[in-house]
């Protein structure tokens, strides 16, 4: 018997394979599907389910491209808010075999109408389940958002007060296997581990603390979630499915008369998403290109990058671009034009290509603030962060609605980007010039820094 953890950078996803005597089994699968095919050769298995534990919003479910080549069985909760066009419905109680597991179903509405959890058996052993699926119902130290349904809030919390109630009867000792880790937008208090119990969380979860159901409700209402853009075209996805797995020679070098149309931000014809470190972006980087390095670019490419207009990587190599395409790809963006690595240096301070950007420190940030007119200190950090850290005089602005907000930003006047380290900030920085904004700068460690110096 065997089960493996499959974690997905950038939206910290969590997907699953487990199986026995020649069958395997998936849990809420992505797109590049291979990982599971590789895995369940590994353990001569073939792949005879995959189940999904809700309509994601996050990312596109691998799970039709599974089925189209294994001819999987796909499982999926009923009172989905559109019929899940490639998914059979199973009910709560429903049971299936994978080897010596018993697989069985819980209804588990809350986070969406259709969540599923998913407990497990060995049957050769134990009677008492093993561990539990629980999708985006149960994280590490924090339970799943339920503001997808704004004219139903209290009764979706209702409902996953409920179901959790359902899921903490399984036993202390059961093993909860979520579908996201610390860093996902599905939820905003989780662990930075990705292994509890059911026991583990019944005694230190926050959300499992409170005294009441109606406490549990109130609480969830009063919650403030950030819901990008791009979660729409994701629901759309995986309503009819989507059989596109990644491939790495989807991805070619950009060379000659395409290499020159991308450096050129006149000529560009799409996005130029610069995947290099902030430090290599900060000496040197293409004009108009926006830096979106490692986890960021899952993190914030939806919010700040249009479907329909290409896509090209400024890489240090191939690898590095070829993940930034695989986490694109997951969410939707299947534009991408290719990558380039040589990066020309400037010839002159006033070449049309080449640009650096400037960091200030905490002592100019203060002086500025003090006397500066026509300029503007951004914060683009989240809510709660600015609300228990604020710096007075900076404008609020998180980083994922600068794209909307742009028309209220104004070009003659300067600005200064901070975050809480300086990461977001650069992001935000190269955002703004990318729009033609020319008067940029990031403030350098920028929260922490100013604690470092001021508190």
């Amino acid at each position: 018997m065997f089960l493996e953890s499959i974690k997905t950078p950038g939206i910290s996803h969590l997907s699953y394979i487990f199986g026995n005597a020649g069958e395997a089994c998936v849990i809420d699968p992505q797109l590049d599907i291979k990982t599971y095919l590789d895995i369940a050769s590994t353990h001569q298995c073939k792949i005879t389910t995959v189940v999904e534990t809700h309509r994601n919003e996050d990312f596109i479910s691998g799970a039709l491209a599974l089925h189209k080549r294994t001819n999987a069985e796909v499982l999926h909760g009923k009172n989905a808010d559109s019929t899940i066009q490639y998914a059979d419905t199973v009910s709560d109680g429903d049971k299936r075999t994978i080897g010596a597991w018993e697989v069985s179903f819980i209804h588990t509405p809350g986070h969406t109408k259709d969540s599923i959890c998913v407990v497990i058996r060995d049957k050769q052993t134990a009677q008492s389940p093993c561990g539990v699926f629980t999708g985006d119902t149960l994280f590490v130290n924090d339970v799943g958002r339920t503001d997808f349904y704004p004219n139903e809030k209290e009764a979706m919390a209702g409902a996953l007060f409920d179901s959790l109630q359902r899921l903490l009867s399984l036993g202390d000792d059961v093993i909860v296997y979520p579908a996201h880790g610390a860093g996902s937008v599905c939820g905003g208090g989780m662990a930075d581990r990705e292994f509890t119990t059911l026991g583990v969380e019944r005694k230190n979860n926050p959300m499992l603390q409170l005294e009441s159901r109606d406490a549990f409700i109130d609480k969830k209402v009063n919650e403030s979630h950030y819901i990008a853009p791009y979660f729409e075209a994701m629901e759309e996805a995986n309503v009819s499915g989507v059989d596109a797995p990644w491939l790495p020679e989807n991805l070619q070098p950009i060379i000659g008369n395409d290499y020159e149309s991308w450096l050129d931000a006149e000529t560009r014809p799409g996005h130029l998403i610069d995947i290099r470190s902030h430090s290599a972006f900060r000496d040197q980087h293409v004009k108009g290109s926006i830096n979106l390095p490692g986890d960021l670019l899952s993190a914030y490419g939806g919010w700040l990058l249009n479907y329909d207009t290409p896509i090209a990587f400024v890489a240090q190599s191939f690898e590095e671009a070829n993940d930034a395409a695989k986490q694109l790809w997951r969410m939707g963006f299947h534009n991408i034009a290719g990558f380039f690595s040589n990066i020309p240096m400037p010839i002159t301070e006033e070449d049309k290509c080449m640009s650096h950007l400037s960091y200030i420190t905490a002592d100019v940030v203060k002086k500025r603030l003090e006397d500066e007119k026509n300029w503007v200190l951004l914060d683009v950090r989240k809510n709660e962060e600015v609300s228990a850290t604020p710096l007075p005089g900076a404008i609020h602005t998180y980083l994922g609605y600068l794209k909307e907000k742009s028309e209220s930003l104004n070009p003659d006047i300067s600005y200064t980007c901070m975050c809480g380290s300086g990461k977001r900030a650069t992001v935000a920085a190269s955002y703004l010039r990318q729009l033609g904004i020319k008067h940029v700068d990031v403030f350098n460690g920028s929260m922490q820094a100013w604690k470092d110096r001021y508190y």
